[in-house]
């Protein structure tokens, strides 16, 4: 997944709130008065991509299974040119 911080943090960014409909000035307390916050669609959807990523698993267990039987059977073979190709892709 390729998330940029530049989008992150337009995504967090204060929006200035769009009220549907007129409102008329009142005048309250400030006890009275309530707070309110929004998250932009942008917000929304990182936080839904966030829960995703969050929620997958870290480890393949049926590869690595696949993988252990390999190895303990003595059957795993990894050539050296896949090993040079896998550190210079890095780079």
């Amino acid at each position: 997944m390729d998330i940029r911080v530049s989008s992150v943090y337009k995504a967090y960014t204060i929006q200035p709130s769009r009220s549907v409909g007129r409102t008329e000035k009142s005048e309250k307390t400030s006890s009275e008065r309530v707070d309110s916050v929004s998250l932009s669609a942008q917000a929304g959807e990182f936080q839904i991509a966030r829960k995703a990523a969050l929620s997958a698993p870290d480890i393949r267990e049926s590869l690595v299974g696949r993988i252990q039987e390999m190895l303990d059977s003595g059957t795993y073979h990894v050539s050296s040119n896949d090993v040079a190709a896998g550190i210079l892709s890095r780079f």
